[in-house]
């Protein structure tokens, strides 16, 4: 039988021993994403397929010609964008039907995995017979749904419980984390690991073996005794029970959690169809606040990573015109070494400088231990890992940065200190490398007024740690050139960083939005308020962890310089300058020396100073504001005082224009603290309490405790605001 080969995504070829192969090329995206055209072609050639009836056909093969992956998983823009619930219905019913016709076809399916493979790509592969996969770093299988607020839609929750066991399925469905081609393997997901060599003829040699003997599966003995083992009943519930216990605390927060548990566990259930279960579970989420907020927040994600988003492509604001190679870092402490370090492993050259011989070998060898210790964690070759290693360098000699087209300095945040460095950075290089500074806290107009060039220079401010927080804030002087500002911005995003691009501002966005928050936790220890009490309402809220908490782990020395860099624009936080500073003279400098608001044992909070500071006091804790029972914003009353200086100074930035975009403040503020990622930030909570509620709340804040509860002058009416991030 001759296949129908005019698909605009799909390339068919049958060759002489009858394997047809589907070669996916989604046209017009760097990604291949299953999008209404192509579940439709596929749909058609499945029909195809089914009408062989199997003669001729030997195999099927579900490949990539993309060189950037097998398959990324369904269009999250089309997905946000379904009008209602029937709707979503059907497309939710059409590609379930759909895959199982896949796994219905009467000839062995093969998929061939190279690069990501996830969410709707994953749930593919799931249902065909058989998965292999390229044993490269980039080759990641799994389903990330539950990052949108979402399930896996397409068969995920039964499938994959099914081919590798509940024990297994559970964690990969309810954290979205991806595993690797060699850990696919082990846990029986993938039936082959091919390494990057022997690709194209260990899919031959895979293939070949299918067609003579149909093998089903390639698992162990002991894979199959654990299996046996862990597919009773007794066991499946067990496994519930734990998983069920595991959400617990961010259930409410995070429906979508126990709905994949639900989905997941009726699997085995002979008395149920999974699929529809599946199915009313993803319909129920689809129209929810949390998922609505991450959809959000993912879309907003991807604006961000967009250079066009932040620089104008017309004739007056050129593109990026200068690739960046090569990297030099001033100061090789940890935030200096965290940026060089990650930015070896993404492939940049990068030389480190530091201020002699001596501290350049030790941070060489830190570095060093660092980079084999992450080796070691991900499974890296030993090619790999002396290939980044060869890829960073420390020096104590100022020449060798002359080559780099890119200078970042990370000293030490005094400006004394930071200006020398400056003069030193551009007596050697050329006239046409960029210099940035990572300051988290000074100005960068006030740091370019002694420059040479003021047009290349900026602010790349990173986040600690480096290697796990997404968000870079790409400060634009002045200044700054539209040029350089589009260079540093692709820079950004090679790092696989998420880049927000921010005027200079005391504080930028970040610092600035969250030191209200933090300073109104400090007056209320000062008020005699337990710090355990404070973050345990700051975690309840959604927060990652309590104000008090981060501020130990931040350094409460760093705490007072970025409360100092703010007082211009926060007088009302001198109170807990005073409070900082103190404690920074006593060296109670938080978790890095043992003590600050808590106690720690070898990096471990152990337990709080209530007596030690209390002599901080600034009296007897304070009765909250009159309730406003007409006025319900889901907050207690510890709650509001810690969130609403946030959502005030986040309003503010709008008004002042502090950044472009509305929503940038949001993605900034989730990305760079951690913000209750279900909420979406600050300005989409008082989009969703409503403005007349929140300004209620404020005003009765602010009757109470005083002038830091003022939205202050307006520039732009916040109904307007929040309207924009629709």
């Amino acid at each position: 039988m001759k296949l129908k080969n005019s698909y605009r995504h799909f390339q068919l070829t049958t060759d002489e021993s009858g394997v047809v192969t589907l070669a996916l090329n989604v046209v017009d995206r760097p990604l291949n994403v299953l999008n209404a055209e192509v579940i439709a072609e596929l749909a058609d050639i499945v029909t195809q397929l089914e009408q062989s009836h199997g003669r001729e056909i030997s195999a099927v093969v579900i490949r990539s010609s993309k060189e950037s992956g097998f398959l990324a998983g369904a269009d999250v823009n089309a997905i946000a964008e379904i009008a209602d619930r029937h709707e979503a219905g059907k497309v939710i019913e059409l590609g379930q039907m759909l895959f199982q016709r896949v796994e219905n076809l009467p000839f062995p399916t093969i998929a061939v995995i190279d690069g990501p493979c996830m969410g709707g790509g994953l749930e593919l592969a799931l249902a065909c017979r058989y998965r292999i996969a390229r044993n490269v770093a980039s080759t990641q299988l799994g389903l990330p749904e539950i990052k949108l607020g979402l399930i896996p839609g397409w068969g995920g929750t039964q499938r994959l419980p099914r081919l590798i066991g509940l024990h297994l399925a559970l964690p990969m469905i309810l954290t979205g984390k991806s595993v690797r081609p060699a850990e696919a393997l082990q846990i029986g997901l993938i039936d082959e690991a091919i390494e990057a060599d022997q690709w194209e003829e260990g899919i031959d040699a895979f293939i070949s073996q299918i067609i003579v003997n149909n093998i089903n599966g390639r698992r162990s003995f002991t894979q199959r005794l654990k299996r046996f083992i862990t597919d009773t009943a007794i066991v499946r519930a067990l496994v519930v029970r734990k998983a069920e216990s595991s959400i617990h605390r961010r259930a409410k927060h995070y429906p979508a959690l126990p709905a994949a548990v639900r989905a997941a566990a009726i699997s085995f259930d002979p008395a149920f169809d999974g699929y529809l279960v599946e199915r009313a579970e993803f319909l129920d989420l689809l129209y929810t606040p949390t998922c609505r907020n991450l959809l959000g927040l993912y879309l907003s994600r991807t604006r961000a990573q967009k250079v066009t988003t932040w620089i104008s492509s017309g004739p007056q604001s050129p593109l990026p015109r200068r690739p960046i190679q090569n990297v030099a870092v001033i100061g090789a402490g940890v935030m200096g070494a965290g940026i060089g370090q990650w930015a070896a492993i993404r492939g940049f050259n990068v030389v480190l400088k530091e201020v002699d011989q001596d501290i350049a070998a030790s941070a060489q060898d830190r570095i060093h231990r660092s980079i084999h210790s992450l080796a070691q964690r991900q499974n890296w070759s030993s090619t790999k890992t002396a290939d980044v290693k060869s890829r960073i360098s420390v020096t104590a000699t100022l020449g060798d940065i002359a080559d780099a087209n890119l200078v970042i300095e990370a000293v030490a945040e005094n400006m004394k200190i930071k200006s020398a460095v400056f003069q030193d950075i551009e007596s050697i290089v050329r006239p046409s490398t960029l210099v940035v500074s990572n300051t988290s806290s000074l100005s960068i107009d006030d740091m370019a007024s002694n420059l040479m060039h003021p047009n290349r220079f900026a602010g790349l401010h990173f986040f600690n740690p480096v290697h796990r927080m997404d968000l870079v804030e790409v400060v634009r002087g002045t200044k700054s050139d539209e040029a350089a500002m589009g260079d540093l911005i692709t820079f950004v995003r090679s790092l696989g960083k998420v880049p927000v691009v921010t005027n200079d501002s005391p504080g930028f966005v970040v610092n600035r939005i969250l030191f209200p928050y933090l300073s109104e936790a400090m007056r209320m220890v000062m008020e005699r308020i337990a710090p355990e009490t404070i973050d345990a309402e700051a975690r309840d809220f959604g927060m990652p962890m309590g104000p008090i908490e981060l501020l130990d782990q931040v350094g409460l020395d760093v705490a007072l310089q970025v409360a100092r860099s703010l007082g211009e624009i926060q007088e009302e936080n001198s109170a807990t300058q005073t409070m900082l500073a103190r404690m920074v003279e006593r060296r109670e400098l938080g978790q890095k020396v043992g003590k600050g608001f808590y106690h720690y044992h070898k990096g471990k909070k152990t337990t709080s100073r209530e007596s030690s500071i209390a002599g901080l006091a600034i009296g007897n804790r304070l009765a909250p504001p009159a309730i406003l029972a007409d006025r319900d914003d889901g907050m207690t009353a510890i709650q509001r005082r810690l969130i609403y200086p946030m959502l005030i100074e986040a309003k503010r930035c709008v008004d002042e224009r502090v950044v472009e975009f509305p929503w940038a403040i949001d993605l900034a503020m989730v990305l760079g603290t951690g913000f209750a990622p279900h909420l979406g930030g600050p300005l989409s909570v008082i989009k969703q309490i409503g403005f007349e509620t929140f300004d209620a709340q404020r005003t009765n804040l602010e009757r109470h405790f005083g002038e830091r509860f003022s939205l202050g002058p307006a520039t732009d009416p916040l109904t307007q605001t929040v309207r924009e991030m629709s």
